[in-house]
């Protein structure tokens, strides 16, 4: 069992991919200790029989969950790696993944730490994939809370990503990388723009929106523990969701801007020159926005107020590996 100590003081990425795995799984935490190993059970057992290897990804997470890891690591089927980045930002997390930690593979998954995945699932999704030979990526559907319904309908509709659980093919992920692709760091909907980025086959200005490079798996789905009003933490959780929610309306009408002017490109490294640009450029449609979602009036100061972070802030650093 892997044990934290001076053994396993974190250590920087090599630029060099892994081996190629048929499968390459991330999973995104943040303070999620009390569900992050049940995640990873939950992962091992769709994953079972597979050649599959798993990152987990702790984006500024200071709860103990790499020793909770470590402590379940006798009792996770699947080989699995730990990363620690310093900067609390999933967005940011995703763009390290494209670009240093996910190894070739033939279909990469994402997966969010609170999620607890069919056994399935994975298996869903890898043969949406292969029933549509087109698609580029695949997208699991809910089946808990109370908009799951309607919102897995509406997926099989007018498809999307849900960030709780998706999939790239292997070689999508590679252009992407190759391409340059990357979320700004600090966006509120990362899935949204990948999901652009996968109807316009990363091309915004050359290839018009197309539904068909995104495959449903209605089989592919996932549990949570529901919210609760009486939960600290929850609340807590709750009001910076809608403050995001805020945020992520402008940020929105901002990369709509951008992409469809001078590609995915153009986006800028940092999420709060979407608002600057937003706010300098269209008020009035800053005020559209803001009556739709009032709560981003405060993400306004705040944005201009905003530095970039450290760069070395951004960078994963291995924890520990359990081989394979």
């Amino acid at each position: 069992m892997p044990k934290l100590g001076e053994s396993l003081l974190t250590k920087p990425i090599q630029d060099a991919p892994p081996r190629f795995h048929a499968w390459s799984i991330a999973v995104f935490a943040r303070n999620e200790r009390p569900t992050l190993v049940s995640c990873l059970e939950h992962v091992a057992r769709a994953a079972s029989g597979r050649d599959a290897h798993v990152s987990v990804v702790l984006n500024g997470t200071s709860d103990g969950s790499a020793q909770a890891l470590a402590e379940a690591a006798p009792r996770i089927g699947v080989p699995f790696s730990v990363y620690d980045i310093p900067y609390p930002d999933k967005s940011n997390a995703i763009n390290q993944v494209i670009h240093r930690l996910a190894g070739p593979a033939d279909v990469a998954f994402m997966v969010d730490a609170y999620a607890m995945i069919t056994p399935g699932s994975f298996t869903a999704l890898e043969a949406a994939l292969a029933g549509a030979p087109q698609a580029l990526a695949a997208a699991a559907v809910p089946s808990v809370g109370r908009s799951a319904a309607a919102m897995a309908a509406e997926m099989v509709v007018n498809p999307g990503l849900h960030g709780s659980l998706f999939a790239l093919r292997g070689d999508f992920l590679a252009r992407m990388r190759e391409t340059g692709f990357h979320l700004p760091v600090g966006l509120y909907r990362g899935d949204g723009l990948l999901g652009s980025a996968v109807m316009h086959d990363l091309d915004a200005l050359g290839t018009p929106w197309t539904n068909a490079f995104m495959a449903v798996a209605p089989d592919a789905t996932w549990s949570f523990r529901p919210r609760s009003p009486w939960n600290h933490a929850d609340r807590k959780r709750h009001w910076s969701r809608l403050l995001r929610q805020g945020r992520g309306e402008l940020e929105d009408m901002a990369i709509k801007r951008i992409i469809y002017r001078g590609n995915y490109a153009a986006l800028p490294r940092e999420a709060s020159d979407l608002i600057r640009m937003l706010v300098r450029e269209d008020r009035a449609e800053v005020l559209r926005c803001l009556k739709r979602r009032p709560l981003g009036a405060l993400a306004i100061p705040e944005a201009f107020a905003a530095r970039p972070p450290e760069p070395e802030a951004l960078l994963p650093r291995l924890v520990f590996a359990t081989g394979g």
